[in-house]
């Protein structure tokens, strides 16, 4: 399945050169209800659930991605206000899950069972049903040293496919080529604009 992530044109640059995708940590995320979606009206309850997203941020960490490039929120939230990248990406589904947005939160069983556990994974409220996010979750293993982050190496799960440049990016085409050197299979250039009847960012087909 084909899927999404935005991120400043510098950022993107240097993932492609180098071939990674950056792991969002948990207690990093924009979201504070991240694993802490559920109804917790008693306080004994509410210190689990943050025990159990304490430890999760210690061990996991996410890729996240929305479902198409088009909403011109998403570029000004997580492309910086669109000067920066969307990066395309060709992704095995079976190791994606689909985020489920709702209006309120629903309660957790006690004890909790699986199905209940991956509700806490996969529950968002439904503002940010604008991101259409999909997600994996991922070990974490070794911070880069050269920036603390971790990072995930494309391969056969994450297949970079586009690079969509944003309607305000001054990134020119020639770098991304540069930074492209190297990949075997033809990766798209696009680069996008804003609509001219609708709220939507599309294909600029004059190119840069």
């Amino acid at each position: 399945m084909r899927v999404y992530h935005f991120l400043p044109a510098n950022h993107a640059l240097e993932d492609i050169e180098k071939h990674r995708i950056k792991i969002s940590e948990i207690d990093q995320l924009n979201d504070p209800y991240e694993l802490l979606c559920t109804y917790q009206k008693h306080r004994r309850l509410r210190i689990v659930l943050q025990g159990f997203k304490q430890d999760m941020s210690a061990r996991f960490g996410m890729l996240c991605f929305s479902r198409h490039w088009h909403d011109p929120v998403l570029w000004s939230h997580y492309a910086d206000k669109h000067r920066g990248v969307c990066l395309g990406f060709n992704i095995d589904r079976r190791g994606m899950q689909e985020i489920k947005y709702v209006t309120k939160r629903p309660r957790l069983p006690i004890p909790p069972g699986e199905e209940d556990a991956k509700q806490l994974l996969l529950t968002k409220y439904r503002g940010w049903k604008y991101e259409e996010e999909w997600r994996s979750w991922i070990r974490l293993d070794e911070r880069d040293p050269l920036t603390g982050f971790y990072f995930y190496s494309f391969d056969g799960f994450v297949r970079l496919s586009e690079v969509i440049v944003g309607p305000l990016c001054d990134i020119r085409r020639t770098e991304i080529i540069e930074a492209l050197r190297g990949y075997t299979k033809k990766i798209s250039i696009i680069k996008a604009r804003l609509a001219f009847k609708t709220f939507r960012i599309v294909r600029n087909l004059k190119g840069f």
